[in-house]
């Protein structure tokens, strides 16, 4: 075992990049030269204090081997350059090894005078502006007004109590100023829906002039009426009007598209258990919707444009 006696950790590797000094004329200034030289041996002399009150070792009579401070000695942290060995008949034993002991020689410095005691049967009074939280959480629980039961009723022999508020028994909203009036929300949605019936009508009465000759006086008038077929149409720019032939022939394909979905729809498996068969069956309703909406707009509207490039 080894002990190590570094105490001063004030190494620095910036010290190795210092720029050598400059030689100074020690005879220019006597008075700097004598101060310099005074400075010069008190550190020596302080340095030299300081190794000659270093640890050292010293061993006892019951083999316990005792850090103190006193002289200093040689080999005091690598130890001796070469350690006699013990013949083998004087083997190690228990409890027979090196012990190492460290010389006490701490002393607790002298602190500052400790404020005298309170005497007996006086309490130090605190600071007013420590707020008393215990105190203040009593008053306010005995100013603190109980809140009242809600009113309840007995409907069983057996002192089953019910909440009277929510269940009937007692008018609630008698007292209230709407009472009995339509609310707010109905008012909002009527006058909504009352404008866009107006915007509708518009928008028909607008199309029904630009597709069936309809004139302007006579465009909301005509909403409810049919639209006349023996009428022109009005030519669109870059427009053409499907022919019957044309119609025919895509209605055709449509059905025979809207067969075999409905097929494939039906030929489904009953059990729907997995995430691709619910979004086959999603995209096979959507399609089928689509194509029925197809159907029904080539079948009731008399007047298509189709545009030309």
């Amino acid at each position: 075992m080894s002990l190590v006696y570094i105490t001063h950790h004030n190494e620095n590797i910036f010290d190795l990049e210092r720029e050598p000094e400059k030689p100074q004329n020690l005879f220019a200034n006597p008075d700097d030269t004598a101060k310099k030289a005074a400075k010069f041996s008190k550190g020596l002399r302080d340095r030299l204090n300081m190794e000659y009150k270093k640890h050292s070792m010293q061993v006892l009579d019951d083999g316990v081997r005792l850090l103190s401070d006193a002289k200093k000695s040689h080999h005091r942290t690598m130890g001796c350059a070469h350690v006699p060995l013990d013949p083998p008949c004087a083997f190690l034993r228990k409890n027979q090894g090196v012990k190492w002991r460290r010389e006490n020689m701490h002393v607790c410095p002298k602190g500052e005078s400790m404020p005298p005691l309170p005497e007996m049967g006086k309490k130090m009074k605190k600071a007013d502006m420590v707020p008393n939280f215990v105190l203040r959480n009593i008053k306010c629980a005995r100013n603190t007004v109980r809140c009242p039961p809600p009113p309840r009723y007995v409907d069983t022999p057996g002192g089953t109590r019910q909440n009277l508020l929510n269940s009937g028994m007692v008018p609630q909203f008698v007292c209230r100023k709407d009472f009995g009036q339509v609310p707010v929300y109905i008012k909002k949605t009527k006058k909504l829906m009352n404008k866009l019936h107006v915007d509708c009508c518009k928008e028909q009465a607008r199309l029904m002039e630009i597709c069936g000759g309809v004139k302007p006086s006579d465009s909301l008038a005509a909403i409810t009426q049919p639209i006349r077929t023996d009428s022109t149409p009005t030519e669109m720019p870059g427009m053409r009007i499907m022919d019957q032939a044309e119609r025919d022939e895509i209605l055709v394909g449509l059905r025979a598209h809207l067969n075999e979905m409905t097929k494939s729809y039906q030929s489904m498996s009953l059990l729907i258990d997995s995430e691709n068969k619910r979004q086959r069956k999603r995209k096979l309703e959507s399609d089928l919707r689509q194509v029925e909406q197809d159907i029904l707009m080539l079948e009731t509207t008399p007047i298509i444009y189709v545009s030309l490039y």
